[in-house]
């Protein structure tokens, strides 16, 4: 366990005292920004800790019970909550050169590279907006400096930035390369103005992505491959949303303005597989299921958030019911009665016992080594106090910490101090603990050994020593002993996808077998003479093919290639693709009995995204009484004119001659899940299931 100090804070009132607003607020501000040098101070610490480990050498036991040098895979940052934390460790760890991903959605439109295509949106859709023209024209597209901003703002500050750019380039005493980059910048705002009023929306973007060279530059910067991600699914999302909602540039805009305004946020873009040579920053939640060989717990000073119990004015137990504060209006006061009194004493009960659930979630995911760090002022005085404490309530509670104590306490950190103090003695084998203070953080590295110290961590209980009470002794290994009733659930993810599920034919989760890694430089692809496609990136593409058809129309095999020709001229996929793409087989489709329907159908639902609940025995063989959500994507649905529901899946799996039941066999589970996210939309029973065979050339019925 590793303490990092917090900065001293000057600020306090007496109880009673009267605050001004002015003050209130002063003092929030104080303690926010207090809270963010914490996060980063700690953050700092776990970047330098893991470069120190890998750089030394740290090993690690691999499957084959063989040790291993630690790499980048084998460790995964907790946090009790992503919010606002888990980019700063993204950045702190970035910044050592070391790769990392976190999977924090409420990230995604703060992002860097959406926040630039989304103000030059706003500012092609409205050129008045000041805001987001300052942005863009400061971004790297235009590289405008703040020197020639306030050139260009001149003294009329009461006329829009828009207004002011032009009557800069009017003026005769204007710097020419200033006037220069501002023709520039109007001539591409007003040819995106143009292109918005005919273009669709994912069309527009993309060009804007190539015109600008913005998709370029933002690969080349740290973590460029989630970031170019981030740029497709943006372009994915616009396509989606004129699918199914209002159409245009202005509604798409205050689409996006209303996610940020009530705090929504769009799935980040993922790239990571099982094999990635990462750092994972992932909250405790979204660990569950997981392990890995080294864990950091970080986060553990962060007070639990019982602020509702006390602030709200009424509270509601689903047990006890009502809770309500006495308000009397003609002394213009309010005090909490004894019923909301003991509905929050009991709802703050019930909040600690689900964090101390949350928290052996985290505690259960290293399977060798955990740090846990947390930030605490005057950590010695309170170490001291919590010593005291103890010793006071030895004589009445001998075998366990009292629950005076333990009451008086609402974070991690406080709990392991406690459980350290209590059984210093029997567990200093297992736990270590070490006080850091600021300037040993900052000036804390891999050649400065020496102020290292002893990190605290949980390390694998391999045996203990006998004592010579044997009663003591049974006692003790009875408590290391102790197996959750629940294991299995822990065990299980929380949220799944359809493409995992469908590999898990068994009750165990299969972990893919893993080869020794060697020291090696891999040519970039883009010096590579060629691009393989491999059969998985074949496959990809006749799915995109399929989902391009028009079914309103005749195809011919010049047709199709006229298609996929179009998407090489839109960047979609390049030549090399579409040379690999088998046009016999996308014509065959065209003829077969479910395009042909297809034609006269009601409704068609294309690539249609789905989340469904399900009981986890669906997937796994286990009694487990627990719910996953699961996302996917179902291929091709329609609504025949008799109002039959048909179900398609398109597979391009290779099937060996008069072996087609090996495709009902393995995506039955699939096509389950499918049927059930369908008929929980359209409350109505699925009638036919379908899968169609690129391979075969022929339509398998599964239902």
């Amino acid at each position: 366990m590793a303490y990092l100090p917090k900065k001293n804070a000057n600020i306090g009132c007496a109880q009673n005292e009267k605050i001004e607003n002015v003050e209130a607020s002063l003092e929030s501000s104080s303690e926010e920004n207090e809270q963010i040098d914490n996060i980063v101070m700690e953050a700092k610490f776990v970047a330098k800790k893991i470069k120190n480990m890998i750089d030394e050498g740290y090993l690690v036991c691999d499957k084959e019970k063989k040790y291993r040098k630690a790499t980048y895979r084998d460790f995964a940052i907790l946090l009790r909550s992503t919010k606002n934390v888990a980019n700063i460790f993204e950045k702190e760890i970035t910044e050592l050169n070391i790769p990392v991903f976190c999977d924090a959605t409420s990230e995604y439109l703060s992002s860097f590279e959406i926040q630039i295509i989304m103000n030059l949106l706003r500012v092609i859709d409205n050129p008045e907006s000041d805001i987001p023209q300052i942005t863009i024209m400061r971004s790297p597209i235009w590289n405008f400096t703040e020197n020639e901003l306030i050139k260009i703002r001149g003294r009329d500050k009461d006329k829009s930035f828009y207004n002011s750019i032009k009557q800069y380039i009017d003026k005769k005493e204007a710097d020419k390369e200033i006037t220069k980059k501002l023709e520039k910048y109007l001539e591409n705002i007003s040819n995106w103005r143009k292109k918005s009023k005919y273009l669709p929306l994912d069309e527009l973007i993309w060009s804007i992505y190539i015109e600008t060279g913005f998709y370029n530059y933002v690969s080349l910067m740290p973590n460029g491959e989630y970031r170019i991600a981030n740029l497709k699914m943006l372009f994915e999302k616009a396509k989606q949303y004129e699918k199914i909602s209002f159409k245009g540039l202005f509604n798409f805009i205050n689409f996006i303005d209303k996610l940020t305004i009530t705090s929504g946020d769009m799935n980040a873009a993922k790239l990571i597989g099982e094999n990635e040579n990462v750092v994972r920053i992932m909250s405790i939640h979204k660990s569950k299921g997981l392990e890995f060989p080294i864990v950091f717990l970080s986060g553990t000073g962060k007070k639990f958030n019982i602020m509702d119990l006390s602030n709200d004015d009424i509270l509601l137990h689903n047990n006890l019911g009502l809770g309500c504060k006495y308000i009397d209006t003609k002394l213009n006061i309010k005090f909490d009665t004894l019923s909301k009194k003991a509905v929050a004493n009991k709802m703050k009960q019930e909040l600690v016992a689900e964090e101390l659930r949350i928290l052996y979630v985290a505690l259960t995911r290293a399977k060798e080594k955990m740090i846990i760090t947390g930030t605490e002022k005057e950590v010695e005085k309170k170490i001291q106090d919590k010593t005291e404490l103890l010793r006071c309530y030895e004589k009445y509670n001998k075998n366990k910490i009292s629950k005076n104590i333990l009451k008086r306490y609402m974070r991690y950190i406080d709990f392991f101090e406690l459980i350290y103090l209590y059984n210093e003695k029997e567990i200093e084998n297992i736990l270590k603990v070490k006080i850091h203070n600021q300037s040993e953080i900052m000036n804390f590295t891999h050649e400065n050994k020496e102020k290292q110290g002893s990190i605290s961590c949980v390390e694998n209980i391999l045996s203990c020593d006998h004592s010579e009470n044997n009663n003591e002794t049974q006692q003790l290994q009875e408590k290391l002993n102790w197996k959750y009733k629940y294991i299995t659930s822990t065990k299980i993810e929380s949220k799944s996808s359809v493409s995992k599920i469908k590999n898990n034919t068994s009750s165990c989760i299969e972990n893919k077998k893993q080869t020794k890694e060697k020291l090696a430089f891999t040519e970039p692809k883009f010096l590579k003479e060629e691009i393989e496609i491999s059969p998985a990136k074949k496959g990809t593409l006749t799915h995109l093919i399929l989902q391009k058809l028009n079914e309103k129309e005749e195809y011919s095999i010049e047709k199709i290639r006229e298609l996929i020709q179009s998407l090489v001229q839109r960047e979609i996929i390049i030549d090399k693709e579409a040379k690999s793409i088998n046009i016999n087989k996308i014509y065959a489709f065209t003829k077969s009995e479910i395009f042909n329907e297809m034609k006269s159908a009601k409704k068609i639902y294309k690539e249609q995204p789905f989340y469904i609940n399900i009981p986890a025995n669906f997937i796994y063989e286990e009694d487990i009484n627990e719910k996953i959500l699961v996302q996917g994507i179902i291929d091709l649905f329609y609504i025949t004119q008799d109002d039959r529901i048909i179900l398609v899946d398109y597979k391009t799996d290779y099937v060996p001659e008069g072996k087609e039941e090996q495709l009902k066999e393995k995506y039955q589970k699939q096509l389950e899940l499918y049927r059930m996210a369908i008929e929980g939309m359209m409350k109505k029973k699925v009638d036919n299931i379908y899968i169609y065979s690129t391979f075969l050339e022929e339509t398998v019925k599964i239902m």
